[in-house]
């Protein structure tokens, strides 16, 4: 039976949670990741359709944490953005000389993130990957929390970590009280070649039903994330391929030219969800187990980032203090830590939604009117920029570059 000790317990191998394994390695930690899938169908090519918008903060966590080499030959700089809303002149256009010259992020194919992952973990030793085991239950101690694998076998940690999504098992069990609100809209995602250039500009158009986006990909292709009322998006997938791509290319004004379709396409119900507490004893959550956002402005895996960053700078400051780093104390100044941005993220991300389904002709003229108001005001404009780069406020140390060492940021322990 095994029965073995760790310092933190990553449930979920998912991309935030081989990420946390990952970062947290390099503070000397042993971590243990659970995963309900085996590995050998993690390793296999699902095709998943889905690519992640890494932010330019976000890739410097990435390079940090000596995985960024790995995934740059497959990232595909996202240079301009250009946003707008059907039948108005009102758009926003955000570009990277304004930003230095630096792209504002990033598109990379999520697979690609998970394989390298996996491998970086593998070559660990002190990172044990636990797979196509799931959690049957766990129980707090004073100085441990017990976690039950499905095989009957049970491992200790001092922190248990739970990334294990939307649906998070641990949550529930937890019992944490959480909101969930149905958006009444389905993603569709899909990948495209295209005849024009896309010249490294993501598109995006908000429409009454909810947001097309094209984000640019490389080889000339693009990611379409195609979000509609749930009702209209069951229509459009029972469309021949032909007619589903011109509806795609119409909403953007044909401007990539003639779009050929790679693969299939996937739906993706979506909501808000959110844990109005992220902590219990001995126990976090962090990314989409914590807050699952709309993915109308293409944020929700960098709040993960954020998420893990500002977790390993505490833990980083526990251990350079002697301080137990599953205690609740330590949990209490993350979840502090973490509280401003989750919540300003998600009123954003659920307002914008809100604001830009309404079909009232009223608001409609007053959302032309914005957009043009925002991109002729350069200081406001520029104020958009950072936050989509995730330059803004005061960042960890993975964030900024500097390697997460428990003599970083002491300061951080009075707050």
């Amino acid at each position: 039976m095994l029965h073995k000790q760790f310092d933190c317990i990553v449930l979920g191998g998912g991309l935030i949670g081989l990420t946390a394994a990952l970062a947290l390695s390099k503070l000397g930690l042993n971590i243990a990741v659970v995963e309900r899938n085996p590995l050998e169908k993690l390793r296999q090519s699902s095709g998943d359709q889905r690519t992640t918008a890494i932010s330019a903060s976000g890739k410097v966590m990435l390079d940090n944490l000596g995985i960024w080499d790995s995934l740059k030959a497959n990232a595909e700089p996202i240079l301009d953005i250009r946003v707008s809303e059907k039948n108005t002149k009102g758009f926003v256009h955000y570009s990277h000389v304004d930003a230095d010259n630096e792209p504002m992020g990033y598109i990379i194919e999520n697979e690609i993130i998970k394989k390298t992952l996996i491998e970086s973990n593998q070559a660990l030793a002190n990172v044990s990957l636990i797979f196509g085991k799931s959690v049957s239950g766990f129980s707090n101690g004073q100085a441990a929390i017990q976690i039950d694998l499905s095989d009957h076998n049970m491992i200790n940690g001092s922190l248990l970590i739970a990334a294990d999504g939307e649906n998070s098992h641990i949550r529930t069990l937890t019992g944490l009280k959480t909101t969930k609100i149905d958006y009444k809209q389905t993603s569709i995602v899909f990948t495209v070649n295209h005849t024009l250039p896309h010249n490294g500009v993501a598109h995006e158009r908000f429409l009454p039903g909810g947001p097309i986006a094209f984000l640019p990909m490389t080889k000339q292709r693009s990611s379409v994330v195609w979000t509609e009322k749930t009702s209209i998006a069951n229509e459009l997938t029972n469309l021949d391929t032909d007619d589903f791509l011109r509806g795609a290319s119409i909403r953007i004004d044909d401007c990539l030219g003639k779009l050929s379709l790679i693969g299939s396409w996937a739906t993706y119900p979506l909501s808000l969800t959110y844990a109005e507490d992220i902590i219990e004893d001995r126990l976090v959550l962090i990314g989409d187990a914590a807050h699952r956002i709309h993915p109308i402005a293409g944020q929700g895996l960098n709040l993960g980032l954020r998420d893990i960053a500002h977790l390993v700078d505490k833990l980083a400051q526990a251990q350079h203090t002697g301080i137990d780093v599953g205690s609740y104390e330590v949990l209490r100044r993350f979840q502090s830590s973490r509280l401003v941005d989750n919540m300003s993220l998600i009123a954003a991300t659920d307002g914008l939604n809100r604001l830009f389904s309404n079909d009232s002709r009223m608001i409609k003229l007053l959302r032309g009117v914005g957009l043009s108001g925002v991109n002729m005001a350069g200081p406001l404009k520029t104020l958009f920029m950072r936050a989509a780069m995730g330059h803004l406020g005061q960042l960890p140390s993975l964030l900024e570059g500097a390697r997460p060492t428990p003599s970083l940021n002491l300061n951080g322990l009075i707050r």
